[in-house]
């Protein structure tokens, strides 16, 4: 869309709805149950909205755009793979979410205006949880995870204070450690990875270059894709042993139940391994249809011609993120985050689940400069300042 003023004030329109959508979600408990089973159809019609707003497809393809054409064929086949099988036709909103979450992400340029509204208001949903701890009212699992997730958010907000302000740096520490101890103490095993893995990314890539390490880059946006596989197959072979101990902090076992469902899945996607099993059967090992693996779900559902193309798509963003991750304090938030959040998902489905697609929404806008723009930063953390 040409006309810039145009498309900034339609994009204010599912940037609203998204809002609308996560703010009921997470403050109302009976709004987030009376909507959960639209949520992935919500989020879908707000993501189709800002593809067609803010990118020039028919351009795209005209220069052969290779990730659009790959995100176009991935949801096609998946399409007509659960027409073959039988399957719930509601799951390819998921994979489609997901894909045009990635894909729209560079091509979206919010004003000013628009990124900071957005960015008050998961700080501000990131404070509402911290005054007040609404876990027992959702699922003490999912809340922790909300939890984590938002804070990644607020900390791009708390670390513009901070910058202004080296005293409201005591914020971030606060904030960091609220969440901490809230994730313990909820026993959630997946937010407590998150947390972990995005500490980890944050200071590698603070103290490496991936700019520089392209290799080494490399390899992790790979290992986020394919890693993901490697454990599962890691985690059923060690389960197969017989071998099991209690986690420490959280009190449960590291084999509770995840490598049956994993095991169950396997054996109904050797019959189809092009066409995938699609969703909604009633699992013998599991009360609900979850994979708690983001990437071994796209696999199963969808089987190996999609996830193969899904995994392009991913790797090739990944790719692109590469050279804003140092751009400045708050794309190395953000690029830290992502990485974390694709970790996490070794062992959950939160990547892919749409409540909490506004959060990324979010951290990739900030990935590709919304921060900087809205926030005029002038620091420069490929130049050496880590402040």
């Amino acid at each position: 869309m040409k006309d810039n003023a145009l498309r900034e004030r339609l994009n204010w329109i599912p940037l609203v709805i998204m809002m609308i959508f996560f703010g009921g979600t997470w403050i109302f408990p009976m709004f987030y149950h009376v909507t959960e089973r639209y949520n992935s159809l919500i989020i879908f019609v707000c993501l189709a909205g800002l593809f067609f707003i803010n990118v020039d497809w028919k351009e795209r393809l005209k220069q052969r755009d290779t990730v659009l054409i790959a995100v176009a064929a991935a949801l096609l086949i998946a399409t007509i793979n659960l027409f073959f099988i039988g399957s719930n036709k509601g799951c390819i909103l998921i994979i489609a979410d997901f894909l045009l979450l990635l894909y729209i992400s560079p091509y979206m340029k919010l004003s000013s205006l628009q990124y900071k509204a957005f960015a008050l208001f998961f700080l501000f949903m990131y404070g509402v949880w911290f005054v007040h701890d609404m876990e027992f009212s959702y699922n003490t699992n999912t809340g922790a995870t909300y939890t984590v997730f938002t804070l990644f958010a607020a900390l791009i907000v708390l670390r513009y204070f901070s910058l202004q302000s080296e005293i409201m740096g005591y914020f971030i520490v606060l904030a960091l450690l609220r969440t901490g101890t809230l994730v313990l103490w909820h026993l959630a095993r997946g937010a407590f990875s998150a947390l972990f893995f995005f500490i980890c990314f944050f200071l590698l890539f603070l103290l490496f270059d991936p700019g520089r390490y392209k290799r080494c880059y490399a390899f992790i946006s790979c290992f986020a894709v394919f890693g993901s596989l490697l454990f599962v197959w890691a985690y059923v072979a060690l389960s197969k042993t017989g071998y099991n101990a209690r986690m420490p902090l959280f009190y449960k076992n590291v084999f509770s139940g995840r490598e049956e469902i994993w095991i169950e899945v396997w054996n109904m996607l050797k019959v189809r391994p092009l066409l995938g099993i699609g969703s909604g059967y009633e699992l013998s090992s599991f009360f609900e249809y979850n994979m708690h693996n983001a990437m071994y779900d796209i696999l199963i559902v969808h089987g190996f011609i999609v996830f193969a193309i899904a995994a392009f798509v991913i790797i090739a963003r990944f790719i692109n993120m590469r050279d804003h991750i140092k751009a400045s304090p708050y794309t190395l938030i953000a690029g830290s985050a992502m990485f974390a959040i694709f970790f996490e998902s070794f062992i959950d489905m939160d990547l892919m689940w749409a409540d909490y697609t506004p959060v990324l929404l979010f951290l990739l806008l900030t990935l590709y400069g919304g921060a900087d723009r809205a926030l005029a930063v002038d620091i420069n953390l490929s130049k050496g300042d880590s402040t």
